[in-house]
């Protein structure tokens, strides 16, 4: 009895879970899609580039071509 009770309880335990992941599933597909900010309202990233001033300068060592 007790083995039918654990089974009866599991089941039903997964069929909940399962139900709750498919709801959420629908309701974030059917939610509208997120829109993007205006070009006023967002970073502009050329802009950011042409005033960046006195940024620190990396220096970049190439080791392509160096046999040891």
């Amino acid at each position: 009895m007790r083995t039918s009770m654990s089974r009866t309880s599991t089941t039903r335990l997964f069929a909940v879970a399962a139900t709750l992941v498919a709801t959420c599933f629908g309701v974030w597909a059917a939610s509208p899609a997120r829109v993007s900010p205006s070009i006023g309202q967002g970073i502009e990233p050329f802009k950011l580039m042409v005033n960046a001033k006195e940024l620190p300068t990396v220096e970049f060592a190439d080791y392509t071509f160096v046999f040891h």
